[in-house]
This record gives structure tokens, C-alpha cells and sequence, in this order.
């Protein structure tokens, strides 16, 4: 959850940056003070509930540059890195033709300087101005809570969703005000901001059909109207889902069978060492239990993943937001996600993480 609070932090733009950059590439420049040449700066997009590196480069100089190829405008996440240390996340709008330059000083990214001709990164700044005290005082919380700094942090969380939603209640409807509102939105499901729900409400009467029914409004929707959700000993949620050649798939053929569901994305670290884990236990249970593995990603970097890895068995994709289907049904929030059903189609047991060899240590709990 704190990532989606590092969304809500941008700093100021200024003017652009003068290297000439070609129009379908964008070009980011950054200039650190007080950074050792060892820290690495990695670029992130977000791609359903995981980020998506695009771009990494070592700082050589207090100097590190970061370019790909781009078609439309889009945010991204700038993250620095000092061996096992991040220091925050600063967000940037990066678009076709355009440089943008990053300086600073200091380990904590999120509090550089932005400076760019990108309109979108403009639109970002207001945002920013509106909640920079609570995000400053977040910033400082650490990364494990006591209960005296979670009621604290739960409290800041709800003053920065009132204060946004307060201004984007004049605001242009924008990319940028979509997506601060999916961010409140967002927050609702973990129970901050319905003091305001009925604001946002009419904030979401805003918006027009085609802005509804796009990826992010979608979430926003499903947020707002949350789908009811399966939990142990319910009977299991099933819906359509599709395996790379594009053929349909359901739960339900899977019954008489125990069902692990892992749902995850290419851009989850945990994800990605929980696969030896999860072959383990498709191979040692292959007669009573049968792994699905539900994709966050998109169908093309999805099925690319797939072919890069050489995954085998149960990859699947329900083609559709990480709002909606089963993942909004099984009230996936954070991911590793993983949900087992027992053979007679009842949720047996639900949990959220991995660590090595707690997946084999589950089961084992789950099924004697």
C-alpha cells in the first residue's frame, strides 16, 4: 500500500532539458549531488499491481541517463538504489520527443527536482503542492510500524485522499486527475477515506462513458462498487480465464482436485521466487492438486514471460483489470496472492507472501 503513496509525490517541473530526442523515445537526464557512483537508478511503469523496470543505469559522476522506446505519454517511477537501501520513489511523466531532467541531492529520490515541458508532469505538481507536508511526514515513518505509527500512517493516508478529492472536485478531468483518483479510490478498500466515499461518488459522475470504461476507470468502479468476496469456506469464485494459445479455462473443470491459485505478475519479486516453489508442488501433488497461476500482466507481456521462462502447467490470464473477475472476487490486494479450494469447491484457506518454503509448509498444514 505505501507505494500507492509514492504516486501521490512529484516534484516541481521548471523548463525542459536541451538534448534533442527522437519522437518515438523519451529521454530522462539526471544530475544527483551526494549519491555514490555505486547507487543504481532503475525506471519503473506500473503494470497491473506490480511495476514493470523499463530502464536502469549506474551513476557515474552524480550522472545517470535513461532512455527507451515510447508511444504515448505516460508515468513512470524513478527509484534509486545503494546496495539493499531505496530511497522513496519520484514520480515522472515521460512522453515521445521529450527529455526530461532530474537533479538533486541526497539518497531520498521522491524529494529531486523534476523539470520538464510535459504537460501531464505539470498537472502533477498541483497535486503534489496539496499533500506534500502529510507525504514529507510518511516518508519519515519506517518500514516496520508500531501500532502507534500505523494509526499514524492510516490517519495521514486519509488526509491526503480528503485533501485530492477535495480539489479534484473543481479540477479538469484529466490523465492526472484519473489517475489520483484511482489512488483514493484505491485507498477505500483498505477501509481509509469512506468518511468521503459519497464525494467521490459524484467525482466518478464526472467522468464520461469512455473514461468509465477504460483500464483505470474500471478500477475506479470497482473500487467504488467493490464486488462481493469469497473467503474460507465459501464456495469458490470461477470465471473465464485464458491460457497463452487463447483457449478458455475454468475452476470448475479442476473439481475433485485441490486448486492452489497464485496470483501474481512478472514484476513481483516474491512472485518470481515463489516459481521453483510452486513446480515443487505441482510435481509432488500432481494426483491431487492441480496449481493455477492467474497473471496480473498484460496479454502481451504476459505470454512473453511465459515463453521467456519456459513456464509449464496452469498459466493463465483472465484478460480483464486486476479490479474485476476473480481477482476482485478473491479480494486480491496485494500479491503474492495465493487461495487454496478443496476438492468439494470450498475456499479451504487464503494467504498473502512468500518466503521460502512456506508454500511447501501450507500445504503440508492443508492437506494430510
Amino acid at each position: 500500500m505505501k507505494r500507492l503513496l509514492y504516486l501521490l509525490f512529484a516534484a516541481v517541473a521548471v523548463t525542459a532539458c536541451a538534448p534533442a530526442v527522437p519522437a518515438g523515445e523519451f529521454l530522462i537526464a539526471g544530475k544527483i549531488k551526494n549519491v555514490p557512483d555505486s547507487a543504481v537508478v532503475f525506471l519503473y511503469v506500473s503494470q497491473g499491481q506490480s511495476l514493470c523496470g523499463i530502464g536502469t543505469d549506474t551513476l557515474i559522476d552524480g550522472r545517470f541517463s535513461l532512455r527507451d522506446t515510447i508511444a504515448s505519454p505516460k508515468a513512470a517511477q524513478v527509484c534509486l538504489y545503494i546496495g539493499d537501501y531505496r530511497g522513496g520513489a519520484l514520480e515522472v511523466w515521460i512522453a515521445p520527443g521529450e527529455c526530461t531532467e532530474i537533479r538533486g541531492e541526497g539518497e531520498q529520490a521522491w524529494l529531486w527536482e523534476v523539470v520538464s515541458d510535459i504537460p501531464e508532469q505539470k498537472d502533477e505538481d498541483m497535486y503534489r503542492a496539496l499533500v506534500e507536508p502529510e507525504v514529507r511526514e510518511l516518508n519519515q515513518l519506517q518500514d516496520i510500524l508500531t501500532p502507534q505509527d500505523m494509526a499514524r500512517y492510516m490517519e495521514l493516508c486519509g488526509q491526503i485522499s480528503e485533501k485530492t478529492v477535495r480539489y479534484m472536485q473543481t479540477a479538469p478531468v484529466t490523465q492526472v486527475w484519473i489517475n489520483r483518483f484511482a489512488e483514493c479510490a484505491r485507498f477505500l478498500l483498505y477501509g481509509i477515506g469512506l468518511d468521503h466515499k459519497a464525494e467521490m461518488l459524484a467525482l466518478y459522475d464526472r467522468m464520461t462513458e469512455e473514461q468509465r470504461q477504460s483500464p483505470m476507470g474500471r478500477q475506479i468502479g470497482d473500487c467504488l462498487h467493490p464486488t462481493s468476496k469469497v473467503g474460507v469456506g465459501d464456495l469458490m469464485a470461477d470465471g473465464d480465464l485464458y491460457d497463452v494459445d487463447g483457449n478458455i479455462h475454468h475452476l470448475a473443470d479442476f473439481l475433485g482436485k485441490y486448486i492452489l491459485l497464485e496470483f501474481g505478475g512478472k514484476g513481483c519479486g516474491a512472485c518470481l521466487e515463489a516459481i521453483p516453489e510452486l513446480k515443487e508442488i505441482a510435481e509432488r501433488y500432481r494426483n491431487r492438486m492441480e496449481v493455477v497461476c492467474v497473471s496480473s500482466d498484460s496479454e502481451h507481456d504476459w505470454k512473453q514471460f511465459v515463453a521467456e521462462r519456459q513456464l509449464t502447467g496452469n498459466q493463465w490470464n483472465q484478460l480483464l483489470g486486476i479490479g474485476e473477475g476473480i481477482w476482485a472476487r478473491y479480494g486480491v490486494l496485494g500479491i503474492p496472492h495465493f487461495v487454496l479450494i478443496a476438492p468439494d469447491g470450498r475456499v479451504q484457506d487464503i494467504w498473502v507472501g512468500y518466503g521460502k518454503g512456506s508454500l511447501l509448509e501450507k500445504i503440508a498444514e492443508n492437506i494430510k
